[in-house]
Formats: C-alpha cells, structure tokens, sequence
C-alpha cells in the first residue's frame, strides 16, 4: 500500500493534478472570502439599524418612566420635575424602590415595561 502512494505521488501525472487542485482551491477560496466580506457588511449595517433602533425605543421608554415617577409624587406640577431631577442622578434600583414604596396608580405597567426593557437590553449583549 505504501508502494502504491509512493507510486501515485512520483507519477508524471502528480504535479499537473496537483497544480489543478491548487487553482481549484485557490478560486474556492476566493469565493468563500468574497462571500464572508458581503455578509460581514450586511450584518454590520443591520447592526446599526438595530442599534439606532434600539436608541430610539430607549428614549420612548425613558419619557414613558419619567410618566411614571411623575405620576407617583402627584401629578406633573413644579414637584414632578424635582422628582424627575432628582431620579436621573440616581441608579435605577434606587427609582424602582422608590417607585414600589410610593405605589402609584399604574405602576405595574411600569414595573413590566421596565423588566421588559432589561430583558431586551440583557439579549443585546
């Protein structure tokens, strides 16, 4: 059997095959890399759709939390801003607690936009 390889390699017909396998191979290659480049740059453009999507739905999300801790202290008047002030300095456990010891009217649709919107976020990364 080893004879027979030995044979197969030292052969007169060795080197041209050999030669078109490499070409073959080479145009594969090219192909592969021409096709890899086309769907890296389709991915990455529907990349930042998604992320500029995702940063308008953000903002939606952040007004519409805003609502909500507006309404928790009463209404939108002078004290709802100071609220909403004061909210953006803190952490978002910190607004949540604050939001669950108040009670607003509502708050559990805040509470599952909320975790809704973290569990989107969490898939992104």
């Amino acid at each position: 059997m080893l004879a027979t390889l030995v044979q197969a390699f030292t052969s007169r017909l060795a080197g041209p095959i050999g030669f078109a396998l490499a070409l073959v191979l080479c145009a594969l290659l090219a192909v592969t890399a021409n096709t890899a480049a086309r769907t890296e740059a389709t991915l990455r453009a529907r990349v930042a759709q998604l992320s500029e999507e995702n940063q308008k739905s953000g903002a939606v999300l952040q007004a519409r939390l805003a609502a909500c801790e507006g309404g928790a202290r009463g209404g939108s008047g002078g004290g709802g801003v100071a609220v909403r002030v004061a909210g953006a300095e803190t952490s978002a456990e910190a607004r949540a607690r604050r939001l669950t010891g108040s009670g607003p009217p509502g708050f559990d649709v805040c509470a599952r936009m909320e975790s809704a919107d973290r569990a989107v976020l969490e898939t992104l990364r």
